[in-house]
């Protein structure tokens, strides 16, 4: 008798800029997960989705998997500020339940990027109870509790917004979206991290920590044990040549993978080869010349 594979609903949200990336961490995704039932959606708002559609063809011909698109309507949005500095692509993680299916209860979200290593049936098997969603602390953002205690929400721990476990059914009991939206009405000119910190803001007693190894940032040396979900988080990227984040060939071993293989790494130049070079040579430097018994 055949067993019932685990269910795990994923969603992704991308812009032009992050297909290429995009198909990189869902290649991860369907790589190290082969034993989940997975039902994955991509949201997005690109007036042309050609390539998006060719990539999802690729995964439907290479895994037998069909990504569900989803795209935010601007009639949903037409009591809410949009400036010049924002695009609707801000509003995707605050309107999920609008957006997704009305069966759907509990969701993974995944920032693009990211790699996923192994297997994700952790949250496949994990059952919520009143928790509005499982994340993990962001400590180089500690700064935001501050800010946020200034302006009159009493938070003790701040998370990021990259890999989150959301108990989707709770959001929609408690109509949520529309909370989302006060808060962002109210508040547009003094959030830093637009939807991360309205999420924040909105669950700031409400959410339980994962295992950092589920949404490991900001990784200067490697682990003991590699991480199940490496994000590239912050400005520096895998995909170029400057970075130096510890697990940047897992990004590069997956891509590989994609329709975008042939595609080099950004920033190779004479001069950036030589810079980074200096900078591995200085670094080397100082730690041999700096040992306390020197």
């Amino acid at each position: 008798m055949e067993i019932e594979r685990k269910k795990l609903n994923i969603v992704f949200t991308i812009d032009e800029n992050f297909i290429r990336h995009f198909a990189v961490a869902l290649v991860s995704v369907l790589e190290n997960n082969k034993d989940l039932d997975l039902r994955i959606f991509v949201i997005h708002d690109l007036e042309n989705s050609e390539k998006l559609d060719k990539v999802l063809s690729f995964f439907e011909s290479r895994y037998g998997i069909s990504v569900e698109q989803r795209s935010l309507s601007s009639s949903a949005l037409e009591n809410y500020k949009v400036s010049h500095h924002l695009s609707k692509a801000v509003y995707f993680r605050l309107f999920l339940t609008d957006i997704l299916p009305p069966e759907i209860d509990k969701i993974l979200f995944l920032d693009s990027d990211l790699v996923v290593t192994s297997s994700l049936s952790f949250f496949a098997d994990f059952e919520f109870q009143q928790q509005a969603l499982l994340a993990q602390d962001d400590i180089e953002l500690e700064l935001n509790i501050q800010r946020l205690r200034d302006m009159g929400f009493p938070l003790k721990r701040y998370f990021n917004a990259g890999v989150l476990l959301i108990n989707l059914k709770l959001w929609r009991e408690r109509n949520m979206a529309a909370k989302f939206m006060e808060i962002a009405n109210a508040y547009m000119d003094k959030l830093a991290w637009w939807d991360q910190d309205i999420l924040n803001i909105c669950f700031y007693d409400q959410w339980e920590y994962f295992d950092k190894t589920y949404n490991s940032l900001h990784l200067r040396h490697k682990l003991k044990k590699r991480p199940v979900i490496i994000h590239y988080a912050g400005p520096s990227k895998p995909w170029q040549y400057m970075n130096n984040n510890p697990y940047k060939s897992q990004y590069w071993k997956y891509h590989r993978m994609t329709p975008f293989k042939h595609i080099p790494i950004e920033g190779r130049t004479l001069k950036s080869i030589w810079r980074k070079n200096y900078i591995i040579f200085k670094v080397f430097l100082i730690n041999t010349f700096t040992d306390k018994n020197y």
